[in-house]
């Protein structure tokens, strides 16, 4: 009996040691996970800060990268704007650099000269008139070629002149072309120097000798007539 008692009291020392024990460790697996737990909910603010630090710098560089690239277009554009304008200001203008005499503006042709410029008396006309230009011989269809280029302003049939064309060389130079025919250009037509504007032609009407075919070359600047 008392061999029974004995076993009983250690049985119940060993349960109670067990369940203390058991609480120990059970309290123990408690407080380490509230440390876990704490630890996480630590870790995930800054992690979570780190990363939206790290997205606004990365947006922060690429809108600085942006930024930059639009400032080095926009540079290079301002960059060009004045060279194109200081193009613009150093080329060569027509009206600043052109300086031209008579000689600038030769006869078309070397054939003889059947009326210079001057006064005379037309039987035609049966009246004193001014020539104002030059009168050569020249054979029937020989191609006449324009000796200074411009633009043509006037162009058809003149009672005296014949067919004419006449072309504003600028500078206040103009140049007429008559006793033509088989004409080759139109008003507003640019014609460049030895451009073709048409052939000599018979004109019966023309000033000068009238059995003959002839060119009428005539030269002007700033409304005088000049002499090739």
């Amino acid at each position: 009996m008392n061999y029974w008692k004995r076993s009983k009291g250690w049985i119940l020392v060993w349960s109670a040691t067990l369940l203390v024990s058991g609480l120990i460790i059970f309290k123990g697996y408690l407080s380490s996970s509230s440390i876990s737990i704490q630890e996480r909910a630590t870790k995930l603010p800054s992690q979570t800060t780190q990363a939206v630090s790290e997205g606004n710098q990365t947006q922060t560089i690429q809108r600085t990268t942006v930024d930059t690239q639009a400032d080095v277009s926009a540079g290079s554009v301002k960059a060009q704007e004045p060279s194109e304008g200081l193009r613009l200001v150093h080329e060569p203008t027509d009206m600043g650099e052109k300086n031209w005499s008579i000689k600038d503006f030769p006869s078309p042709v070397q054939g003889k000269i059947l009326r210079d410029v001057g006064s005379y008396y037309s039987e035609t006309l049966e009246s004193y008139i001014f020539h104002a230009g030059v009168d050569y011989a020249e054979p029937e269809g020989t191609v006449i070629r324009a000796t200074h280029g411009g633009k043509v302003v006037s162009i058809g049939l003149d009672p005296i002149l014949g067919q004419q064309v006449t072309l504003d060389c600028g500078e206040g130079w103009l140049v007429t072309y008559g006793g033509l025919d088989n004409l080759r250009v139109h008003v507003g037509e640019i014609v460049v120097n030895q451009g073709a504007l048409g052939q000599v032609g018979f004109f019966p009407g023309a000033e000068g000798q009238n059995d003959r075919t002839q060119l009428h070359y005539e030269v002007w600047h700033d409304n005088e007539v000049q002499r090739p």
